[in-house]
């Protein structure tokens, strides 16, 4: 007779925060900037950005992020049926495509990271409005630069580093389709504060 498993599926939600008081009207129209973090057996991950060639992954408290981040909601996205080590295991597999220093506020923000290993636990993406005020800002740069502010013109004019490829790839290339220096650093297991201070210089707070 088969053995039938008695562990019960773990949630997998994605916690977003407010970065700018401006999201309170914003979200109304489906966009606003936001931080997010994927929370996990007890664990939240989230990515920020440095100026090393080593992990921009960090480890915090669910929904308690560092400041200026204002949490706002909580999201459950899917079910993992990966133990606490295994999902460990699964976000070390992440630092080589998520340096600090590929850190970029548009295209491979937190959000974007967020979107990746919700999708490697899940199957299943975040909603689209976490991060839909970059796509716009990238978009509408290729397409019409004129319309964006100045500062926006100048993050989204810097190119994005490219990620070290490693086992999660499959992940990021899906995590696009849903839109339509190599280091050994082990996980960082305190936030990255000044890289939240960045996120918040540039939102103008």
């Amino acid at each position: 007779r088969p053995r039938v498993s008695l562990v019960m599926p773990t949630p997998v939600a994605v916690n977003v925060y407010d970065l700018h008081e401006y999201n309170d009207y914003a979200f109304l129209l489906g966009v606003g900037i936001f931080h997010s973090g994927l929370e996990v057996h007890g664990r939240e991950y989230a990515f920020g950005g440095h100026d090393h060639a080593s992990s921009g992954i960090f480890e915090t408290s669910p929904r308690e992020a560092p400041a200026p981040a204002r949490f706002r909601s909580s999201v459950i996205v899917g079910y993992t049926d990966l133990t606490p080590d295994e999902v460990g295991n699964l976000v070390a597999e992440f630092d080589q495509s998520f340096h600090g220093n590929q850190y970029h506020l548009l295209e491979r923000n937190c959000n974007v990271f967020v979107e990746a290993l919700c999708f490697e636990l899940t199957g299943a993406a975040p909603p689209a409005w976490v991060n839909r005020l970059a796509r716009v800002a990238v978009a509408a740069n290729q397409c019409a630069p004129c319309i964006l502010p100045a500062s926006v013109r100048a993050v989204a004019s810097i190119p994005s580093a490219p990620a070290t490829q490693n086992g999660n790839g499959n992940a990021l290339e899906m995590r696009d389709a849903l839109e339509s220096e190599d280091d050994d650093a082990p996980l960082l297991r305190e936030p990255r504060r000044a890289a939240m201070s960045k996120l918040s210089n540039r939102n103008g707070r």
